[in-house]
């Protein structure tokens, strides 16, 4: 009978978290192609941001937080237009670019960087935590969105029902 010891590789932690990234950016992806077009500028109330813009904050977001965990320097992604001139099909682009470069960016991160500290004003987050903050950002932002498509269909369904 032969035993045969199984050892863990050097960066199996930082690769789970770049896989839940990854599966992140997939659905957060699919949602974006389902969303209407008309909903980019529609607002629940006046006093909240539309769809247009929280895409692109979580667009810019994403790539300031990717900037802090590797080079603790605060950068975020720039669209190639300003957000009101975009269409949904433009919005998506610019999330696909995010995805490619942020993920590349984070694939280099080891294990060993993942207690590193990181500042953010008067606070200092571990590597780890700002990708706990990075997938909680994204998924944070769908949430919104997906409350914004139901008021969407909830206020088009009453008016159709009229």
């Amino acid at each position: 009978m032969s035993f045969r010891l199984t050892t863990m590789t050097s960066n199996q932690k930082s690769q789970f978290y770049l896989e839940m990234i990854e599966r992140s950016h997939e659905a957060f992806r699919e949602f974006l192609t389902h969303l209407p077009e008309d909903i980019l500028t529609w607002k629940v109330h006046d006093s909240l941001y539309s769809a247009g813009w929280i895409i692109e904050h979580l667009i810019h977001d994403q790539m300031w937080i990717v900037n802090v965990i590797l080079n603790n320097k605060e950068e975020g992604y720039h669209l190639k237009a300003k957000p009101e001139g975009l269409n949904l099909d433009d919005l998506i682009e610019g999330y696909d670019d995010l995805v490619s470069e942020a993920e590349e960016k984070l694939s280099k991160i080891t294990d060993v960087q993942l207690n590193e500290a990181r500042s953010y004003k008067e606070y200092s987050i571990s590597v780890e935590d700002w990708l706990f903050e990075y997938i909680q950002h994204l998924n944070h932002h769908g949430g919104e969105l997906s409350l914004i498509l139901t008021a969407w269909k909830r206020k088009n369904r009453s008016l159709t029902e009229e």
